[in-house]
């Protein structure tokens, strides 16, 4: 690459070069210093992304030119770098690479190694295939850091406070403590740098949030640390958000994840409503039907009787009290009397004195069944039920709606306009509270329940997952553009996946970090206690029935003294027109 008039056009160049899946550079000496300040910005505005470039550098450097290079930012992430001197007066080329260590507190130094010295006499100069014109410095980095932002987020990343020299890992900033990391994802991590020698520094982003991009540039978060190029990876289950994709770079999926929600679980229904659990309300709402038709036909029946035949029966007409009394008796298998001298009738009572019994056996057997195993709420099982349902859910942060931003299932559509982002600890007083919301979380790869802080153990007490995931995800670490064990990180990955490690590391994590009391409470959620077996008859059984008998004597009493009071108002005034 060569100096372009204006860093605006240079960077343009630079971008276009990497977008056309350019993976090594050639840099003049004049283009080094600009090439160096637009490496970490360039590579960040392009789409190509290829992992660990080679750049190689011909310069005559300076003192001070080379103390610059040493102290600049780019050099840690450009460990294959070949810096070409040509030296005229001896005749001599001399290669040189950098040599990488840690610093402390924080940070690297750089220095200049000299790989060879070649003679230039010739009109061509070929380097020697012995020469290793770019030596590894990732198989061992000598301790050198990683940088990981994260937030607690068990069994995926845990990372809690230690005494100093007791942690795996430490702070991103000098602090007087060291971390103790864990958790499926950061063990990952922690596995690379145990390969290759680095050191892990943690960044715990405030508010504990994934973070976003808006729309006047600035971000926070996960994804703004990597923005702000304050880490080189970011974890704690994060999808494969599009809206993302533009500033990362996304690792091998590391596991799988399904996005689902926690409902209440399903109230024993109050014995009181015993007697009306026999029939569902479609068939009660037959079973009145057919009352109100057999009413109307027995009425009709009987006084087209009366008027066929007037001189069998007394001359008090037939009235539908009559008619409803003998509907009632023949539900509840009583006798009745009906008059069998026109066919018409003994037809009718035929008929009606059938579906009577019918549906009084089916009641009682439906009745027997109710009280003696338990009726509960109508459970929300599957996404469907949930969006029928009307009710919302929520989680503390928005990012989790990243994955349905594009939906255009109506179900699913539903269910991202019924999220509401609500803080920790409303949420943790909604859990025990509230009856009309779910909340978010997530079923992990093999099994496991991954939950927000605020749903503690006696949460899951009270509350159940769907069967089904409400969408599922790969999750993914995201990481610098630039971070040059991407490559190795990847493969670190796939190997662990292929060979089931992960199903250790999340089953340890979880017995770590969350106990299994509450997996299992959510696991058996929907397998209800022995207490809620078929049980013998009690009295509570009978609050229904006694419910019934307490309403009929009230509206009885009622319109008795109804009755009476308007009897002796007719009374007084048929007393008074007398006198």
């Amino acid at each position: 690459m060569e100096h372009s008039d204006t860093p605006r056009t240079f960077e343009d160049t630079f971008v276009s070069s990497i977008d056309a899946g350019c993976e090594g550079f050639l840099v003049l000496e004049d283009a080094l210093f600009p090439f160096l300040d637009h490496f970490r910005s360039a590579h960040e505005a392009a789409s190509f992304r290829a992992p660990n470039k080679r750049i190689v550098a011909i310069t005559r450097l300076g003192a001070s030119e080379r103390e610059r290079m040493l102290q600049h930012d780019t050099m840690e992430v450009t460990p294959n770098i070949l810096l070409v001197n040509p030296d005229a007066s001896s005749g001599t080329i001399e290669l040189y690479t950098t040599e990488l260590s840690p610093a402390e507190p924080r940070g690297i130094l750089a220095n200049l190694t000299l790989i060879d010295r070649i003679r230039a006499d010739a009109d061509e100069v070929l380097l020697p295939d012995s020469i290793r014109k770019f030596p590894d410095k990732l198989t061992d980095m000598q301790g050198r850091r990683v940088r990981l932002s994260t937030l607690p987020y068990p069994p995926c990343t845990v990372a809690n406070e230690v005494p100093p020299g007791q942690g795996n890992a430490r702070s991103t900033v000098p602090a007087n403590y060291s971390l103790q990391a864990d958790g499926t994802e950061i063990l990952m991590v922690l596995e690379l740098c145990r390969r290759h020698n680095c050191t892990l520094e943690i960044e715990l982003v405030a508010n504990s949030e994934w973070g976003q991009v808006y729309p006047n540039g600035s971000s926070d978060g996960l994804i703004g640390s990597l923005i702000d190029r304050r880490s080189d990876v970011a974890m704690a289950a994060i999808y494969r958000w599009y809206n993302w994709y533009k500033y990362v770079t996304m690792s091998a999926y590391t596991g799988r994840s399904g996005a689902s929600c926690l409902v209440p679980r399903p109230r024993l229904l109050p014995f009181w409503q015993t007697p009306f659990l026999s029939f569902p309300p479609s068939l009660w709402l037959m079973v009145c039907v057919s009352f109100c038709v057999g009413t109307t036909a027995v009425f009709l029946t009987e006084r087209a009787r009366q008027y066929v035949r007037p001189g069998r029966e007394s001359s008090e007409r037939y009235q539908l009290p009559d008619a409803i009394f003998f509907m009632l008796s023949l539900y509840v298998e009583q006798s009745v009397s009906l008059p069998n001298d026109m066919m018409a009738g003994s037809i009718l009572l035929s008929f009606l004195l059938f579906g009577g019994f019918m549906v009084g056996n089916s009641y009682a057997g439906a009745l027997a069944s109710v009280m003696t195993i338990p009726r509960y709420e109508k459970s929300i099982d599957t996404r469907a039920d949930f969006a029928a349902s009307g009710m919302k859910w929520s989680g503390p942060t928005i990012a989790w709606m990243n994955s349905l931003l594009m939906a255009e299932q109506p179900e699913l559509v539903t269910i991202r306009n019924r999220y509401e982002v609500h803080d920790g600890d409303t949420l943790a007083r909604f859990s025990h509270t509230r009856r009309d919301m779910g909340y978010v979380h997530e079923r992990l790869q093999y099994g496991s329940y991954a939950l927000e802080s605020f749903i503690n153990i006696n949460a899951t007490r009270l509350l159940q997952p769907l069967k089904e995931d409400v969408f599922w995800e790969q999750i993914i670490t995201a990481c610098s553009k630039t971070w040059p064990l991407m490559g190795l990180y990847d493969d670190l990955i796939l190997r662990v996946q292929q060979n089931g490690i992960l199903r250790y590391w999340e089953l340890g994590s979880v017995i770590r970090n969350m106990g299994l009391e509450i997996q299992r409470n959510l696991a058996n959620a929907r397998v209800h206690d022995a207490d809620h077996e078929p049980v013998k008859l009690l009295i509570a059984h009978f609050l229904g029935v006694f419910f019934i008998l307490f309403v009929g004597l009230t509206l009885a009493t009622v319109a008795f003294i109804g009755e009476h009071v308007v009897f002796r108002a007719k009374k007084g005034r048929a007393s008074g027109m007398d006198s």
